[in-house]
């Protein structure tokens, strides 16, 4: 009923199989235009970047995905990989921005667990990353930082202990990773393109820092193509981001309906 609720909002399609339901919402200009995929996991993370669209006129077409609450995302994406096409560069605008304020994430991090707690050596920041944070969160004390980007507290739960795992963390051999952490490469045409969107609009540098944050719709993605990013905006950023991205050599075209 999820799903169905959802592409009624949206117009979109519901796709079933392996992984469970998603809504999958096509704007087409073109077939054989590039492709850019939008992932949202509610309807309001998606509505900006399809009035863009609307509103707009880049040479690029649009997936908005939207998985139902129960499913799972990596297995289904697998399962429509060939529904979904190739793709140019997919974006997950679901991810919150940092303190509320337009910023790029560069790192995401996963999840481990032990029976037992141990400390963790602390998830490596250069000065520069340091300076960058403490800037960005003028709000935020040393010790505010340290906890949520550097070494956070075990939680308890069934069975053991569990903790965020920034990347470049060295673990015990006890440690048991239940979900990898991710880096973003950050000089692509892609996080070149997002950079200039929010930049344009929003008048101010826009920073490339960590995130604390769920990586595993990313993770998903990336099953489809490898450039992919977390985004979000104005109407006004999606088209600038619509126009750019139309402009970059896109991959060899191949879909359901070739």
């Amino acid at each position: 009923m999820a799903a169905l609720q959802l592409a009624a909002d949206l117009g979109g399609t519901v796709l079933s199989g392996e992984g469970g339901a998603m809504v999958l919402v096509e704007r087409q200009r073109r077939h054989g235009l590039p492709v850019l995929l939008v992932l949202g996991t509610r309807t309001p993370h998606v509505l900006e970047a399809l009035e863009a669209w609307e509103t707009c006129a880049a040479e690029l077409n649009l997936c908005a995905l939207l998985p139902a609450p129960d499913a799972d995302l990596s297995a289904a994406l697998r399962f429509h990989r060939r529904r979904i096409g190739s793709l140019l560069a997919a974006v997950d605008a679901s991810l919150p921005w940092l303190d509320d304020r337009p910023m790029l994430a560069k790192r995401l991090p996963g999840r481990v667990f032990m029976a037992s707690p141990e400390k963790l050596g602390k998830a490596p920041l250069s000065p520069l990353e340091k300076m960058e944070l403490k800037s960005f969160l003028p709000a935020w004390g040393k010790v505010a930082r340290r906890d949520v980007f550097r070494r956070g507290d075990w939680a308890e739960v069934e069975g053991g202990y569990v903790m965020d795992l920034w990347p470049g963390v060295a673990l015990p051999a006890a440690a048991e990773v239940c979900l990898l952490p991710l880096e973003l490469p950050t000089a692509t045409p892609l996080m070149a393109v997002l950079r200039f969107s929010l930049r344009a609009v929003f008048g101010q540098p826009i920073p490339l820092l960590p995130l604390p944050a769920d990586p595993s719709n990313l993770q998903a993605l990336a099953q489809l193509t490898s450039t992919t990013a977390a985004f979000r905006g104005p109407v006004e950023a999606w088209r600038l981001v619509y126009q750019k991205l139309a402009e970059l050599p896109a991959p060899p075209h191949f879909c359901a309906r070739c």
